[in-house]
């Protein structure tokens, strides 16, 4: 079981922007010196961290991470809880959680933030336990939620970096498309970047190359009088040869055979 340091509470309670800021609709920009998690009462307004930002409601929990700059527009009501954490196990669970954590049901979390509110600065000392009992449960359950919206956003974004991957092979076809250069432009190591790219096209990236520079030399043979060799280079093959033992292989016939079959179908048709 790994030893946990417990957060150094520093404030629990109830902020209302409105009281605190007055006549003002958003308020100033600040450096975070510590961990700031939020409950939101109400809906209404928009929270900024860093260059990120989603509309406040109460569906939601704020996580702010020290050092990142912070401000919001109002309205901003909500549950609060400040607290300094040097342990390394339970910070970096802190500094991993998104910034905004979207629930479809905050009815249990609501419960922890008015308990702790209820039990801040009581004097009392078996408070401090239960204090520190409801805040390891929250981080617990923020934790076990994010691992979802962290997964969710970690697969769309894979998703996108294959799309603009197989964009940019269909529109250079004569580039060196090596697995170590498209790796490094998608800033994925090679061995994982092969997994994702085969796990996303059923292919490994050698024969998706290859499958589409047979079909970029397919609508060149049957579409224009470019030689082989032309053909060849006009697709990224290293050689006339090379290319002319790819398409036998994927089609059962050279090229010119492959071209003149075409032909001859489309002659019959008219």
């Amino acid at each position: 079981m790994k030893k946990i340091v417990l957060p150094q509470i520093v404030a629990i309670g109830i902020y209302n922007a409105q009281i605190a800021i007055k006549n003002q609709t958003i308020s100033k920009n600040r450096k975070t010196t510590m961990f700031e998690l939020e409950l939101p009462i109400g809906n209404g307004g928009m929270s900024y961290i860093n260059d990120e930002s989603h509309p406040i409601n109460e569906n939601m929990v704020i996580c702010a991470k020290p050092g990142q700059i912070r401000h919001t527009r109002l309205p901003f009501k909500c549950y609060y809880i400040h607290m300094i954490v040097t342990d390394g196990y339970l910070g970096n669970i802190l500094a991993s959680l998104p910034n905004y954590i979207d629930f479809s049901d905050t009815d249990q979390i609501k419960e922890i933030f008015i308990s702790l509110c209820e039990h801040y600065n009581t004097g009392i000392a078996n408070d401090d336990i239960l204090l520190q009992s409801l805040i390891l449960k929250l981080i617990y359950i923020l934790s076990e939620n994010s691992a979802s919206v962290i997964k969710f956003t970690q697969k769309s974004n894979n998703h996108k970096t294959i799309e603009r991957t197989l964009a940019y092979i269909n529109n250079n076809l004569t580039a060196d498309l090596t697995l170590e250069s498209l790796a490094s432009a998608a800033n994925f190591n090679a061995i994982y970047f092969h997994k994702l790219f085969k796990a996303s096209t059923g292919k490994t990236l050698h024969e998706y190359v290859e499958d589409q520079r047979i079909k970029k030399s397919i609508n060149l043979l049957i579409s224009t009088n470019m030689t082989l060799a032309k053909i060849a280079y006009e697709c990224g093959f290293s050689s006339q040869s090379y290319f002319s033992y790819v398409f036998k292989k994927k089609n059962g016939l050279t090229p010119r055979k492959y071209a003149q079959r075409i032909q001859l179908k489309y002659e019959n048709v008219k």
